[in-house]
């Protein structure tokens, strides 16, 4: 009988030990929960949330599941739904998750493919719920505002519709449901554009009609300003000519009434004189009054020569 070598014993022993300290530890991440069984009984003395090394009875004795609490996310398919005003609408959205009750995930669903697997259809059938009571106009509109605002009510009822039975039933808590793509069915693109076409030329017919009742408000009361301005200055050129002929016919009366045509003719050569100062040229028509002036000029009976006294 041959001698084994101590060497081989001894790699045997560490291989030995290697394996039962496989089979009788588990280690525990920051990021993740432990449920460790017992003949696959658990309870809540099964949860183990503390990071580090921890010790178990081998298999079939006890066994340990571990699940990542971190954020994850869930495409779910696109689906074709029906709008409240009869419109098609293909509409893909995603949830992001994460696991809360480690004890209840594990009786209900064990594995994390499985827990997606049944989730999807019943964020699916919230989806389908809260879409079907909206209408088209909450998904295109010109109005960004109000697209907006009908998003975040949409998602906001999605997830009140499917997350607390999503909680009760695997122990998951749905933090955020996000639409991740909305078109609409080949048939009815067309009718969307027309749908668009038809409510730009309502707006374009709106904003013109506006424009055109502006429009006529600026000439209404650009006129009545002009009016206004010009019965102003009417007025104002009437007071004006009442004033001067006030005036002149004062100072005509403090003249002789054989002196007034003199006077007049003097005034006209005033007004000639001030005319003429920055090297006028005036060509004046034989027959004006103007040029009578210059040709017979009045006479004062005043200032006659003795001798025709």
């Amino acid at each position: 009988m041959s001698k084994v070598s101590i060497p081989t014993l001894l790699i045997a022993l560490l291989v030995v030990l290697i394996l039962l300290t496989y089979m009788c530890t588990f280690q525990v991440a920051f990021h993740e929960v432990a449920v460790k069984t017992r003949f696959s009984q658990a309870d809540e003395s099964s949860i183990i949330r503390e990071p580090g090394l921890r010790f178990k009875w081998p298999w079939p004795i006890e066994a340990v599941e571990t699940y990542d609490i971190r954020l994850r996310t869930l495409d779910i398919p696109e689906t074709e739904i029906k709008t409240s005003d009869g419109k098609n609408l293909i509409v893909g959205s995603y949830a992001v998750w994460a696991i809360v009750d480690p004890l209840l995930f594990y009786t209900a669903v064990r594995s994390v493919m499985e827990a997606e697997k049944q989730m999807r259809p019943v964020i699916s059938g919230a989806q389908a719920a809260v879409v079907g009571q909206s209408t088209l106009a909450d998904f295109v509109n010109l109005d960004s505002q109000q697209v907006e605002a009908s998003y975040d009510r949409i998602l906001t009822q999605m997830r009140a519709s499917a997350a607390p039975g999503l909680r009760a039933r695997y122990g998951v808590d749905l933090k955020r449901l996000g639409v991740r793509r909305i078109s609409l069915p080949k048939e009815a693109t067309q009718q969307v554009f027309a749908s668009m076409i038809q409510e730009r030329n309502k707006l374009a017919a709106r904003y013109k009609q506006e424009g055109r009742s502006k429009a006529d408000g600026i000439r209404a009361r650009a006129e009545a300003s002009a009016k206004q301005i010009l019965a102003f200055a009417e007025r104002r050129a009437q007071e004006i000519r009442s004033a001067g002929v006030q005036a002149s016919s004062r100072i005509l009366g403090q003249i002789p009434a054989a002196d007034r045509g003199f006077f007049e003719w003097l005034r006209w050569l005033d007004a000639t004189r001030a005319a003429l100062q920055q090297k006028t040229t005036i060509f004046l028509d034989e027959k004006s009054p103007f040029f009578d002036v210059f040709v017979h000029p009045p006479v004062s009976t005043t200032t006659q020569p003795a001798s025709a006294r």
